[in-house]
């Protein structure tokens, strides 16, 4: 029955279960594995059916043991009360595997509403001076989906929310110890969640002084080269296999799934002599980096006709600007509608921004009086709406006017297209961006935001 009503005028559980529900759903079906799946040939297994890494879960004292290749995380999350971290290294495949839970706890909350409410946050935007770990839910609640303060403060005394917790990595190198201990005490306060699942990468938790004080810890392996073997010639890149199969750098490269899907994606563009003489594996990894996207910018979209399609420069060049304002803000997700003025760069840039408001503001209130003058006859309106337009440049701005005019100097100053939400749709179907909400966007990692920032 809920199908049938607008998602808006749902009540908040239904909407907000419905909204991460389509926001696991969109990042699976466009992350690099579901990619690589539709190079699959039709007699091979496919990659949804099992993992294509090996998992070790430990409990408590008792011995580590590998998760079967086809059972669930899930079953794990189960038997440790729903409360586990995910570790392995960058690539190996944990916001995959928070993903797959994700979409099981939603599937299950959806069909019972005695559950509590499964919700991915990133803990890269948390700082110390966010407050409580409950606090800090509650605020992005609302800003991500829209849920009043009331609402999330209730859930969470209620114990009603189940906490996705990723990107500890994210977090600045210093305050990441001071994340633990903030979630830890969230865990042990007088309203811990009944379950919660933390994510991070295994070097970066390895470092920290403090644990986390949850049941399991699920590690994912790095791909053995049988496991490269296999997927690649699944992949119909038997020919990639050959070429790095005696090449002891390129394989540990491949032992990263991301890495290794890259690999499978933009063959094409590898010129496997020249990477193999490169010495250093960071160097490597960038040769591959940039492979990958010099083959994805030359794909087709939809978004744009053959004969109208964007210069690769100009695509490198936008998502450039946009990596390297998300890298400053400490941002895994960009908000369409939500750009600060802050990331105007120069004085000239700022200085045109607050006369356009205050220009366009002015006509505004000048345009209405004018109206009020012609329907009444009474040149009073006229006088009223440039009075107004003369007080408004001392008051905040209207946000939508606010809104539009950054946009208009952004792309004056070349640092974005005019027909934006185009352009990073264009991007998400290139498979260097991914689309999480109606207006939300994420690079497809970590790593390629950082590369791009770079650019």
């Amino acid at each position: 029955m809920s199908r049938l009503i607008p998602l808006r005028l749902q009540p908040p559980r239904d909407r907000l279960l419905e909204e991460v529900k389509q926001e696991v759903v969109a990042a699976i079906a466009q992350s690099l594995h579901a990619a690589v799946l539709a190079n699959f040939s039709p007699d091979s297994q496919p990659l949804g059916a099992s993992r294509c890494w090996d998992v070790e879960v430990k409990a408590g004292n008792r011995p580590s043991f590998r998760l079967p290749p086809k059972a669930s995380i899930s079953k794990v999350f189960d038997r440790s009360g729903g409360k586990l971290v995910i570790l392995g290294a960058t690539g190996s495949g944990k916001t995959t595997t928070l993903l797959e839970l994700a979409l099981v706890l939603v599937s299950r909350a959806q069909k019972d509403a005695s559950l509590p409410l499964p919700v991915l946050f990133e803990l890269g935007s948390w700082k110390a001076e966010s407050g409580a770990i409950a606090d800090w839910l509650i605020a992005q609640l609302q800003y991500k989906y829209g849920i009043s303060p009331a609402t999330g403060k209730k859930w969470i005394a209620e114990q009603k929310l189940l906490p996705l917790l990723d990107g500890l990595d994210e977090v600045e190198s210093q305050r990441q110890n001071l994340c633990i201990q903030a979630i830890n005490q969230f865990l042990e306060s007088e309203i811990k969640p009944k379950h919660l699942v933390a994510c991070s990468s295994f070097e970066v938790y390895k470092n920290c002084q403090t644990r986390f004080k949850l049941q399991a810890a699920v590690l994912l392996k790095p791909l053995t080269e049988i496991q490269i073997k296999n997927y690649l010639q699944a992949a119909r890149s038997r020919e990639l296999w050959y070429s790095i199969e005696k090449e002891p750098e390129l394989l540990k490269l491949a032992k990263v799934p991301l890495l290794l899907s890259m690999m499978a994606l933009a063959y094409d563009d590898i010129l496997i002599e020249a990477w193999k003489r490169i010495s250093s594996a960071e160097e490597q990894r960038k040769y591959l980096l940039t492979a990958y996207i010099r083959h994805q910018i030359s794909r087709e979209v939809k978004q744009y006709p053959r004969n109208k399609e964007l210069r690769p420069e100009q695509i490198r060049h936008w998502l450039g600007w946009l990596a390297r304002r998300m890298e400053q803000q400490g941002l895994q997700e960009f908000y369409l509608d939500r750009i600060p003025s802050s990331w105007l760069q120069t004085g000239e840039e700022r200085r045109k921004y607050q006369f356009g408001v205050k220009l366009l503001g002015g006509l505004i209130w000048v345009i209405l009086g004018l109206i009020f003058t012609l329907v009444s006859g009474s040149i009073w309106g006229l006088i009223a709406g440039a009075v107004v337009a003369v007080i408004s440049a001392f008051l905040p701005g209207i946000p939508g006017i606010e809104s539009f005019i950054l946009h208009l100097v952004l792309w004056s100053s070349g640092h974005i297209p005019w027909d934006y939400q185009r352009f990073l749709d264009a991007a998400g179907d290139r498979l260097l961006l991914q689309k999480t909400g109606d207006r939300r966007y994420r690079f497809i990692h970590d790593l390629l935001q950082k590369h791009f920032a770079e650019i």
